[in-house]
């Protein structure tokens, strides 16, 4: 470069421009990306490495001619065999060496001054590159500073070539140079025509300015005028003396880590699609849940109330036929009846109207208490259906990146699946029953049942031994002497202490009846929805551990972004 000023800023760019791909290299290696990994860690090393040139282009083309005569060294062998299957870097070492660095890939070192300032790749066929040589495709085009596109003079029309054209050019973005080789086999009146046809088919590759040099290596071997290579090394060293070859190394690294950054956008934009889905999903999820937990405690409420309503009904017809059937006459009948006739007796009227209280009671709750249950058991199941088509759609929403591996995004299905397994056993399972019957009435049972007949029994034992007691001490009354009307005046006088304590009986019962059933359901309610949470528990965490690893790599992505788009903008200014 000509001033030191310009030196400055490249190098500062050149500074940056490292920060930026070692960023780059740290968010590869944590999303589990080797080849990125690896891409960005060239890109590093490129920058500070010498210019490098790439020669592409089809077997026969006179590829490794054209290398040969650039350098004026018997460097690539020119026959098609050696040269097909063989990746070759040619730097520049004080002594010569060549050393097979991997079995498709040799590097040479020659002591050739022009290798100071370039090291050049010799490829295979563009036929056989995409399909057999990923180091070209992987290693060398993304870090390449110049692409030399040769040419067979005579039929520049490759398919081959023009097809790999647009991997270099327009996926890559990288600089070419387009090489008619074998250019002395020509007239000059047809190679002037192949320019133009190579001229249009740059233009169409979107390449408005195409650069183009015809060469010769049979001449330049020779030491012929119009080999060509001249003008060639002349366009070289103008670039490596003007500093125009470091700006291209810059730019085209600039492109390169520009074009991984956009390569990476799609991904990342899909994880982040995929995290808010799911933060989404388990909010959605929460809520579904506890809207079903409040309506079913609303469920809960209004089965008690309807439940205590129906209890307060029966309450009612059982008072009524107690005061009737504890009229002085019917109680003085039945006492001295009872005496010759057994069947006829107190006692036997007690149990009768008990039995009849308790059957009254036991059917007219059992049908509330039945509809109330299958309510509460379509409700529980609806919820669980929800939850389940819930879980179908978070699954459905799945990503499939190419650059990202996550050991997280890994896991997500093994967790939904999981999830919507233990949802489904929650609906079936037999262990589960106790909790959630499909069989409303067994369900209706176990829930209310235990409540009323505890209830009945304890009614019934205040109507048995409240009556009893009272008739029994006025029979004692009666049969110590004092007689019938005295026993009748006893009764009389008993009959309201007797129906106000039953009465009462049967309305403090009625509150603990309602506070029993209410407490079964609501215990059982906590016992279903503890399960219920506890299952998603476990989507929930995987979704925390999804914020915790996702969102720092977006906010990393989002960082490189920002700062790649200023210094790239800064880099395009100076290099304009």
């Amino acid at each position: 470069m000509n001033t030191s000023i310009v030196d400055q800023k490249l190098q500062s760019y050149r500074g940056a421009l490292n920060d930026l791909l070692y960023a780059m290299q740290q968010l590869a290696a944590d999303i589990n990306n080797p080849e990125l990994r690896d891409t960005t860690d060239r890109l590093r090393r490129n920058i500070s490495e010498p210019f490098l040139f790439v020669v592409v282009g089809e077997v026969k083309a006179g590829k490794s001619s054209f290398v040969n005569a650039l350098l004026s060294a018997e460097v690539c062998a020119t026959d098609i065999e050696p040269c097909t299957d063989m990746v070759q870097q040619i730097v520049y070492s004080a002594e010569s060496f060549v050393t097979q660095v991997e079995p498709n890939l040799r590097k040479i070192g020659l002591p050739i001054e022009i290798l100071k300032d370039i090291s050049i790749v010799d490829t295979p066929g563009t036929n056989t590159v995409i399909q057999d040589h990923q180091i070209i495709t992987e290693r060398y085009i993304p870090n390449s500073d110049l692409t030399f596109f040769v040419l067979f003079a005579k039929n520049p029309y490759q398919k081959s070539a023009w097809d790999f054209l647009n991997y270099v050019s327009t996926e890559w973005r990288k600089k070419v140079v387009f090489v008619l080789q074998q250019a002395d086999l020509l007239k000059p009146s047809d190679l002037a025509k192949n320019i133009e046809r190579v001229e249009e088919y740059a233009h169409q590759k979107s390449i408005q300015s195409p650069i183009i040099f015809t060469t010769s290596a049979e001449r330049e071997f020779n030491q012929e005028d119009g080999s060509g290579f001249e003008e060639i090394r002349r366009y070289i060293r103008s670039m490596v003396a003007s500093g125009e070859s470091y700006k291209i190394k810059l730019r085209s690294v600039s492109l390169t880590t520009q074009k991984i950054i956009e390569t990476l956008s799609q991904d990342i934009s899909a994880i982040q699609t995929q995290l808010a889905a799911d933060q989404a999903a388990a909010e959605k999820i929460k809520a579904r849940i506890a809207a079903a937990q409040r309506r079913s405690r609303s469920e809960i409420d209004s089965l008690v109330e309807r439940l205590a309503a129906r209890y307060g009904t029966i309450s009612d017809r059982i008072k009524a036929e107690f005061r009737e059937s504890l009229s002085v006459f019917t109680v003085i009948q039945k006492a001295f009846v009872g005496i010759f006739n057994r069947e006829a007796s107190i006692q036997v009227w007690i149990k009768g109207f008990q039995a009849r209280c308790q059957v009254d009671l036991k059917s007219s709750l059992e049908e509330v208490s039945t509809e109330g249950a299958q309510n509460f058991v379509d409700s529980i199941r609806q919820l669980l259906e929800g939850l389940t088509h819930d879980l179908n759609a978070v699954q459905a929403h799945q990503i499939h990146s190419s650059n990202i591996s996550l050991k997280i995004l890994e896991r997500r299905q093994e967790v939904i699946e999981s999830i919507k397994a233990k949802v489904s056993q929650l609906m079936t399972d037999q262990g589960m029953v106790r909790s959630i019957n499909s069989d409303a009435e067994d369900m209706a049972v176990e829930i209310v049942g235990g409540a009323f007949i505890a209830v009945a029994g304890t009614v019934m034992n205040v109507l048995q031994f409240a009556v009893a007691e009272t008739i029994m001490n006025a029979l004692g009354i009666a049969f110590a002497g004092i007689g019938v009307i005295l026993f009748a005046v006893g009764v009389a006088w008993q009959r309201n202490r007797i129906i106000q304590k039953f009465e009462q009986a049967l309305d403090r019962e009625k509150g603990r009846f309602q506070g029993d059933v209410s407490d079964r359901l609501n215990q059982k309610l906590s016992i279903i929805y503890e399960e219920i949470e506890r299952i998603f528990v476990q989507f929930y965490d995987h979704v925390e551990r999804e914020e915790q690893t996702i969102l720092p790599i977006i906010d990393r992505y989002s960082t490189i972004q920002t700062n790649s788009q200023q210094l790239f903008s800064q880099i395009s200014t100076q290099l304009s």
